[in-house]
């Protein structure tokens, strides 16, 4: 048998290196981040953004003129530079700078965001948006995460994290909160733009590169400019595979990312402006990115590759109107997303007495077209106002494919593609079965919010948001060859499902902001927030192997009470925002499972949630800027589940935590930059995180109940800044922990998903 080990005279080199470098910034820079330099430091805070003066002003509830402190909702929010600095270039690295936000990582595009200790296994329970289109994906019982691309985070004005529902303003699956993307715009007036490339050793594994362009560039000065971004990343793999003990692949999970965004603003006149955006990108990664658990770190001994592929494209129109007394803004976007999510599955085969190597390849071909219009006053008096209407239509067809894999591969990836091989009735062909669900959802919400200053300091907010969604599955069973298969055989595709349905529901917001002082404010928020249901997609194919479950699920619906204190103090030197919430949901969607093999949604229990999140910046002298957040939740189970979901096999009890949810979670930061002469300054920082325990299911009675230990990682980095120009070495996961980001239990295996070894890079980035 060949062992593959990874290299140890490198991770000699790679620590040495870590020494020299590193360690000084930690002891000069205790581990936190640092955001802006001079004037823009003393406003920096989690939730900065766009400046009016001195003042930080963000578009949390849809206006673009609020003040932080004026904003009766908890929010974090990182502008472009600061994820610039702390190389954050997607939504997983977002967890080093807010750790309130849970994201579970599955590789290089798949993520879930947890918000709160709100998190199922059933599609989203965040939104996600970029600019004014939402961002939606094909999902199914195989496609990881929530469902949505893996877009990456260039050129970008800011991030905001929104906490709490969001069902009022942003709808559907915002249940426990929103992350919005705001992209910086074509500038009409002066061309220029930014470069950044970087090179970076990873311990064990291989050379990751990556870069970016922007280019600005105004066509007709002041009426019209075009802003290109693009990027791209290759290498990086880390994962060994050995197949059979004999062949091996090494760093098999290589990544190669490539996109690019334009837009092109028309500046109609002093009123009116048009932006149309294009958004593409592709992510390929050619081995499996997981390893699994009996195993130990890197290592996956799966008999086949499993391959992942995911090509999004979004395109946008947004059209803004000054009305003097208000504004009027109209979107739409449409976006198409290709998902394969090959995964090996040779024990589920032997399991049903078919000894050969099995890869199990979903597949996604999603559809979408959203389009929003809503108004925002601007009127005298103590009256403002936010309404609109949205609709969105979708279509997701979500293939599952079990294909046979002598070779490792399988010879294709769709029941289309394996046509050509299939024969019928025959014990040699490589297609074994599969399931094509078609779902079409049409929804459309009307919402509506109006904020009401009582007197000079004190504001209510009232919202209210109504939903219908109309939902269509048709589920089709694919060909089966073998005639003794368990499931039967079908010589040619059969509907076995087609159901249909409406989802209603309304979601409110009420609040109460009082400016104590024009630095200080506190507020009180109870809102509610929804999903909505869906069908079973399984439940034919589960009949034809006598397995009985439900053909549908139903929305779930949940209730958030918190109250919260947000300012600054020591004439801005110290910004802090301190939360406390409690969150009742019922009818959760939770995931069950049949026979072993077949997974379904079911409505059950009741949780809460319970928890205090607090972030701190501060500027406490010249070049010196500090940040730390911690955050606490409590997310149980109050009631036993019922006993026909305790039959099903997915066993909870009163007091069980919710899966996937640490208690404690903390990250802090800090950077101090400083002159070396009069055009130059170096700066050092650090930064590190720590994200508590969690199980994979309620408690260990249920089967393939995983433990998640506790993890801290931390980095470092320092350089040079010039007039337009930086360049800086950096490390990350500078104790090589392998920490657990995501994990998959099966009867394939308990698959983990981990961060990179050790990395050691050097980046250089200017702006002309």
């Amino acid at each position: 048998m060949n062992h593959i080990t990874r290299s140890n005279g490198f991770r000699t080199s790679i620590k040495a290196l870590v020494t020299t470098i590193s360690l000084p910034a930690i002891a000069i820079a205790t581990p936190s981040m640092a955001q802006e330099a001079s004037e823009t430091a003393a406003s920096e805070s989690q939730a900065r953004e766009t400046y009016s003066g001195d003042v930080i002003v963000v578009t949390a509830t849809r206006r673009d003129d609020a003040k932080i402190t004026d904003t009766a909702l908890a929010l974090s929010a990182f502008s472009g530079e600061t994820l610039e600095r702390m190389n954050v270039t997607d939504l997983s690295d977002l967890r080093a700078l807010d750790p309130s936000v849970n994201i579970q990582t599955f590789g290089a595009a798949q993520t879930k965001i947890i918000l709160r200790g709100i998190q199922s296994d059933v599609g989203a329970t965040s939104a996600l948006y970029v600019d004014e289109s939402a961002i939606l994906g094909g999902q199914g019982g195989n496609i990881l995460g929530d469902g949505k691309p893996g877009l990456r985070l260039h050129d970008i004005e800011r991030v905001e994290i929104l906490k709490g529902p969001q069902g009022t303003l942003f709808g559907t699956s915002s249940m426990s909160g929103t992350v919005r993307v705001i992209t910086n715009k074509p500038d009409l007036y002066d061309w220029g733009g930014s470069a950044e490339f970087g090179v970076a050793a990873i311990d064990g594994g291989n050379a990751l590169g990556e870069g970016n362009v922007t280019v600005n560039a105004p066509l007709a000065p002041g009426k019209l400019a075009l802003r290109v971004t693009g990027w791209m990343e290759r290498g990086g793999g880390y994962v060994d595979q050995l197949i059979h003990g004999t062949d091996s692949y090494k760093n098999g999970n290589d990544q190669f990312v490539r996109g690019i965004r334009g837009q092109l603003k028309w500046q109609v006149n002093d009123d009116f402006s048009l932006l149309a955006s294009l958004t593409h990108q592709r992510i390929d990664v050619d081995g499996s990115q997981a390893y699994q658990l009996a195993n130990g770190p890197y290592l996956n001994t799966s008999p086949t590759i499993e391959l992942y592929k995911d090509k999004y494209t979004l395109a946008s129109l947004t059209a803004d109107y000054d009305l003097g007394f208000g504004s009027v803004i109209a979107s739409a976007s449409y976006s198409r997303q290709n998902v394969l999510a090959a995964k090996d599955s040779t024990p589920t085969n032997y399991m049903f007495g078919l000894p050969y190597d099995l890869s199990f390849v979903p597949r996604v071909w999603f559809k979408d077209y959203n389009a929003e219009i809503r108004f925002l006053s601007n009127f005298d008096g103590p009256f403002q106002i936010v309404t609109g209407a949205y609709y969105e239509h979708t279509n997701s067809v979500y293939q599952t494919n079990a294909i046979q894999a002598p070779n490792a591969i399988p010879v294709c990836f769709s029941y289309a593609d394996c046509r050509p091989f299939v024969q019928p009735g025959s014990g040699n062909s490589p297609y074994e079965f599969g399931t094509n669900t078609d779902r079409t959802i049409d929804q459309f919400a009307f919402y509506g919010q109006i904020d009401y200053e009582i007197v000079p300091s004190l504001t209510a907010t009232v919202g209210i948001r109504y939903f219908s969604a109309d939902i269509r599955d048709v589920v089709t069973n694919l060909q089966t060859v073998y005639p003794d298969f368990v499931f039967g055989q079908v010589t040619e595709p059969s509907i076995t499902g087609d159901n249909s349905g409406t989802n209603k529901q309304t979601s409110y917001n009420f609040a109460l902001l009082w400016e104590v002082t024009p630095e200080i404010s506190l507020y009180a928020r109870a809102a509610s927030g929804f999903r909505i249901g869906g069908v079973n997609t399984a439940t034919s194919l589960a009949q034809e192997a006598g397995v009985i479950f439900p053909s549908t699920f139903d929305p779930d619906s949940l209730w958030s009470y918190e109250a919260g204190i947000k300012g600054y103090l020591f004439d801005r030197a110290i910004y802090f925002d301190l939360t406390a919430y409690h969150v009742d949901w019922t009818d959760q969607q939770l995931s069950a499972s049949a026979a072993g093999a077949f997974g379904y949604t079911i409505n059950a229990g009741r949780t809460s949630s319970n928890g205090v999140e607090l972030n701190v910046t501060a500027t406490p002298v010249e070049g010196l800027s500090l940040a730390g957040s911690v955050t606490y939740v409590d997310s149980k189970l109050e009631e036993d589940l019922p006993e026909d979901v305790l039959e099903a096999g997915t066993i909870g009890y009163a007091g069980d935590r919710v899966p996937l949810s640490p208690r404690w979670s903390a990250s802090a930061r800090a950077e101090y930059e400083f002159p070396v002469s009069d055009s130059l300054n170096a700066f050092v920082g650090g930064n590190v995180t720590y994200q508590g325990d969690s199980y994979s299911s309620f408690n260990d009675a249920n089967e393939f109940y995983t433990y998640l230990p506790d993890y801290v990682l931390f980095g470092a980095r320092m350089g040079v800044r010039g007039d337009g120009w930086e360049a800086s070495v950096y490390g990350e996961n500078l104790t090589n922990k392998a920490a657990v980001l995501g994990v998959v239990p099966s009867i394939d295996g308990v698959r983990i998903f981990s961060n990179r070894p050790m990395t050691m890079g050097l980046r250089v980035r200017t702006s002309f």
